[in-house]
């Protein structure tokens, strides 16, 4: 009998619908717009930071403006540098390759391990390609 109860009920609420759908559709526009107004995502608009730069030692060379670029998801380095601190001699062979924006890959020349860059008393292990 409850089953009959609520058919009925939602029968009722069904007519009410219909028969006040003007007003109906009205709040029903306010009420998404409304939620698109607290959903939609808003932005922070940030100036330009700049470069940001470090002095560290990595061997036996000091860098007083060392580039820091805290977006990379990958170390490189030039061949120019690698031969100044001694290391282009001594490359691993890449079992890797870079692919960048345009859809274009390169392999890199070598890669070396565990070489130690210092940043104040900070010792970090780099690994990073050539």
């Amino acid at each position: 009998m409850d089953s009959m109860s609520e058919a009925f009920d939602q029968l009722q609420m069904v007519r009410d619908v219909l028969a006040n759908s003007d007003k109906v559709s009205e709040v029903l526009k306010e009420s998404t717009h409304q939620f698109n107004l607290l959903t939609s995502p808003t932005f922070l608009v940030v100036k330009d930071q700049g470069k940001f730069t470090l002095p560290c030692t990595l061997g036996h060379l000091e860098l007083d403006n060392a580039l820091v670029d805290s977006g990379a998801s990958i170390n490189l380095i030039s061949l120019s540098m690698a031969e100044k601190l001694g290391i282009a001699g001594g490359l691993q062979r890449p079992t890797t390759s870079i692919m960048f924006g345009d859809a274009t890959s390169k392999s890199p020349l070598g890669v070396f391990k565990n070489y130690h860059l210092k940043i104040g008393e900070c010792i970090i292990p780099l690994c990073s390609c050539v």
